[in-house]
């Protein structure tokens, strides 16, 4: 069996089945999609966003100093992204995309898991770490 056999073939989701053999289904995925694969979420219990106050576009764009705060922190996630690997759920949806059942997978991870498992019409609401450009070198 494989693995969208053994998503779908649950009784508790046997609508979704039906639902994604209908075609026309787009996935949303956040955070909690990735953190079985060793990469916390951000709004949990211990996420980035309960330890620091989030960063804006115009603080990160208004100083340098608030961009070495930022590029500092984000630092310590860099490794945790890098050494990850896709989990059942982002080989789930890559597969649910090849059997041409999906629509789209939009994203707000910057992890590039989905990709990483197959996936190849991802939408990244926030971006990907592997497309970070210095603003000096634009």
């Amino acid at each position: 069996m494989d693995i969208v056999q053994e998503t779908v073939a649950r009784p508790a989701i046997g609508s979704l089945h039906e639902l994604v053999s209908a075609g026309g289904v787009a996935v949303l995925s956040g955070a909690g999609l990735s953190t079985e694969s060793g990469i916390p979420d951000y709004r949990g219990p211990t996420g980035q966003a309960r330890r620091a106050e989030p960063m804006t576009y115009q603080r990160f764009v208004g100083g340098a100093e608030a961009r070495r705060r930022y590029w500092a922190r984000s630092h310590v996630g860099w490794r945790q992204i890098g050494q990850a690997a896709p989990n059942a759920g982002h080989r789930a949806v890559a597969e649910l995309e090849r059997r041409g059942l999906l629509s789209g997978i939009l994203t707000q991870n910057v992890d590039g898991l989905h990709q990483a498992a197959g996936a190849r019409r991802v939408i990244e609401l926030h971006g990907g770490l592997d497309r970070v450009v210095c603003l000096s070198c634009r």
